[in-house]
């Protein structure tokens, strides 16, 4: 009788195992920017790819986050970098900023709205307490592709 109750306590923990399992931190880890646009005046002020080219990284390690990147505009290039602290609940993030290349943004606290499906993260900004748009004619959008 003790060799059944193991047993069915072994089938138990084996099908307990086998169920789908939430990532705790999805966002962890390197991504590589794939697109990026600013809207302003309910117009495209710039876009990556588009006007201008270039490339950054950005790494969450699960509450810090720093990027780096180098972009360009026409014979212009620009060095891109910033870091800091973050928080993620659900699909609701919270970015303080502790260094960046432009030091007005420095100490500001930004709130976001993430998507994270497969290989592919997005977020957008400025966005309000519930993850709405604050104004849907001036915005960012990003999209990131994770670095294997």
């Amino acid at each position: 009788m003790k060799v059944n109750h193991i047993f069915y306590l072994m089938i138990l923990l084996i099908i307990s195992s086998c169920g789908s399992k939430q990532v705790k931190n999805p966002e962890i880890g390197a991504w590589q920017l794939h697109y990026s646009k600013r809207v302003a005046a309910d117009t495209v002020a710039f876009e990556v790819v588009g006007f201008i080219t270039g490339s950054e990284i950005k790494v969450w390690s699960g509450k810090n986050f720093i990027s780096v990147g180098q972009f360009k505009q026409d014979t212009v290039y620009k060095d891109m970098y910033s870091g800091g602290t973050y928080k993620l609940n659900g699909n609701q993030y919270e970015e303080t900023i502790l260094y960046h290349a432009n030091k007005d943004n420095v100490g500001k606290t930004v709130k976001m709205l993430v998507g994270i499906k497969g290989d592919t993260l997005i977020q957008t900004w400025p966005v309000d307490q519930k993850g709405n748009l604050i104004d849907k004619n001036y915005y960012y959008i990003e999209k990131f592709i994770r670095i294997k």
